[in-house]
């Protein structure tokens, strides 16, 4: 749909008039001005529509229409059923889903209404069915769930919802009205009275005002939603692959926005839960999803070029989103996780600006900068640290060589090779792998899998270092592959599934916890009466969708759980991904508690002395926490550790 498709003001309202003047000759004039206002209503919105949506609709960014039946469910559950507004916020959510609900019920007699102003009121009856009595008790549920949320978001006023918003004041009112007036149609004025018929147009004017507003403000989400929840994944958005044919350098300008990402903008609802539950902003950063999509929104529709840049060149006009903000985001999820409409922050939009900043050489960040520099210089890893290292740990613990014979290639990652507690994490994985009777190998050499690189921007790194290691992969020919890190995982069963060649290898990928559960009927493991308090890693939790393998294990192993407050995809973030573990700026959190110390805090409130984790970044950042607030006592073991000890 484009603009041309919809009636210019000069023609339309000539269209209007006639259609007026038709509805008076054949009806008489209560019939031509519910004409005029229900086709002037209509089309200002969908001219509203066409201006916010349709004309700067892209014709790039495919729309993912694969698993239809689970699409077609999560539509009905989140939308429906209002699963996900109701177990975020439940008192809030609940009169959401009372205002919603409401207006499923009021479809039939609002139908019948706009029908009745076609045939003329005087047509109108004074009958009651069963079913306008069952929309009346809805319209007092929907007159309860409006003074809830207003009194929420005019007295209360959160600061999650930002500044009061007029349009969300005529909203309440027009909703409240239609209630108001149905009721007093239905109960109180005898049906063709005259003041029957003041209060039927009260009710319709309300209506088709409501229409008009819908468009102009937040509250498109109405429409929106259902789409944009549709679209989107199940777990943490990834990074779109890059158009090889074209100058494609990431998110640089707004026409590089794909039709997800403008769906998205139109379809925020402003409610701040991404805000909220953002682990860099409860540390004091200034990052805010809800407004890194406002701002796109803002800039797309005033016509803009330049997405992100500099904060003096957000503050000059230059760029409408700052490159400080995009570079405190640690990828987690939580602010997808918790999105009631579906938005894709993360790989969508935060890591594709990095992406189109690091393609365009202006990212002005020193410590990003150096993650670079540290990366492309031998052996090309994040920490600099020499492959001897690595070396050191295969030839001592007699790690096998992976020849192609073996099923599965153990991949150390960076994490298990260089980390003093990533390599005790190896050796308990050795174990496991022995115990378990497949065959399997290390590489000789490995080299990065470019994750911190991809996630910080420097795509063009990413496609050296994989380009390196799929070669690598073939001429091994690797068929399995299970790893102790979420992060690669997320690289070597996603990212890398955009490499033509890489996919072609059709490589199985497995986390550690994915390859222990599936194997523990070989594991003879010895009862264990400890307990422990698990911390979901975010990129096996929400990035990957896996939450119970790790606790089958450590059940399987006799390990009683104590569940944190956050657990499972809903947990807390450490603070490690999205490259925050080498580039992180401890400054910027001064005066509240970092992103680690705020998950370790939570983690002690389970009064659990052992902490299970599943990612090698996480016991770094943990044991950070557990030094700062001087507990020494406190055990952070990988769950390969715990099987290994278990282990007959």
């Amino acid at each position: 749909m484009n603009l041309k498709l919809i009636p210019q003001t000069p023609w339309a309202l000539s269209v209007i008039a006639v259609a007026g003047c038709a509805a008076f000759l054949l009806g008489g004039l209560s019939q031509a001005i519910f004409i005029m206002i229900a086709l002037g209503s209509v089309w200002l919105f969908f001219r509203t529509v066409n201006r916010r949506l349709f004309s700067v609709f892209p014709k790039h960014g495919d729309l993912p229409v694969d698993h239809l039946p689970r699409r077609l469910w999560r539509v009905f559950v989140e939308v429906i059923l209002q699963y996900r507004v109701v177990r975020d916020r439940p008192l809030v959510g609940i009169l959401h889903a009372l205002v919603l609900w409401g207006f499923f019920a009021f479809a039939w007699v609002s139908a019948r209404h706009m029908l009745l102003g076609l045939r003329g009121l005087d047509k109108a009856t004074g009958a009651h069915t069963w079913y306008e009595a069952f929309v009346a008790a809805w319209a007092v549920a929907v007159l309860v769930g409006m003074v809830g949320l207003s009194f929420r978001r005019f007295v209360l006023r959160p600061k999650a919802l930002g500044k009061l918003s007029p349009t969300s004041g005529a909203v309440a009112f027009l909703i409240s009205a239609l209630m108001v007036t149905y009721l007093l149609g239905w109960w109180l004025f005898p049906a063709a009275s005259p003041a029957w018929k003041v209060n039927w147009w009260f009710h319709t004017v309300a209506f088709y005002a409501l229409l008009v507003v819908i468009p102009i403000s937040k509250h498109l989400h109405l429409v929106l939603a259902p789409v944009t929840i549709f679209f989107r994944p199940e777990t943490t958005s990834s990074m779109r692959p890059l158009n090889g044919e074209g100058e494609d350098l990431g998110m640089i300008h707004f026409k590089d926005l794909g039709r997800k990402d403008v769906l998205d903008v139109d379809a925020c609802v402003e409610c701040g839960r991404c805000t909220d539950n953002c682990p860099a902003n409860l540390s004091g950063g200034t990052l805010s999803p809800k407004e890194i999509i406002l701002d796109l929104r803002q800039g797309l529709l005033s016509g803009g070029d330049v997405v992100a840049g500099t904060v003096e060149e957000k503050q000059q006009g230059k760029a409408f989103i700052s490159e400080d903000d995009l570079f405190q985001c640690f990828s987690c999820g939580a602010c997808e996780y918790v999105c009631p409409v579906g938005i894709e922050h993360v790989g969508r939009k935060i890591l594709d600006l990095r992406r189109g900043l690091a393609s365009e050489g202006r990212i002005s960040n020193d410590r990003v900068n150096q993650l670079f520099t540290t990366m492309e210089r031998a052996p090309h890893n994040p920490w600099g640290i020499a492959h001897d290292t690595r070396q050191k740990l295969v030839e001592s613990k007699q790690f096998p060589i992976f020849d192609g014979t073996h099923e599965w290639l153990f991949w150390l990652g960076c994490g298990s090779s260089y980390d003093p507690h990533g390599q005790a994490v190896a050796q308990s994985m050795r174990q496991i792998l022995d115990a378990s009777g497949v065959t399997w190998g290390v590489l000789a050499r490995e080299t990065c899998c470019g994750e911190p690189a991809r996630r910080a921007g420097n795509e063009y790194l990413f496609m050296e270092l994989s380009g390196k290691l799929v070669e690598s992969f073939e001429a091994a020919g690797v068929k399995k592959i299970v790893t102790c890190c979420p992060h690669c995982t997320t690289m070597l069963d996603k990212d890398y599934r955009q490499i033509d060649s890489y996919t072609q290898l059709g490589i199985e990928v497995k986390h550690h916890t994915e390859f222990i559960e599936n194997v523990l009927p070989k594991l003879a493991l010895k009862p264990s009466d400890s307990k422990v308090t698990f911390h979901d890693p975010c990129y096996l939790a929400r990035g990957r969708g896996v939450t119970s393998a790790p606790r089958e294990i450590l059940h399987a192993a006799g390990i009683t759980i104590s569940e944190a407050a956050h657990h499972g995809q809903n947990t807390q973030c450490c603070g490690a991904g999205g490259a925050q573990l080498f580039v992180a700026d401890d400054s910027r959190e001064q005066g509240k508690q970092r992103a680690n110390q705020r998950r370790f805090a939570e983690l002690m409130k389970t009064k659990v002395t052992t902490v299970a984790v599943a990612c090698p970044y996480c016991p770094i950042m943990l044991r950070d926490a557990a030094n700062a607030a001087k507990r020494d006592d406190v055990e952070i073991l990988d769950v390969a550790e715990i099987v290994a000890r278990n282990l007959c």
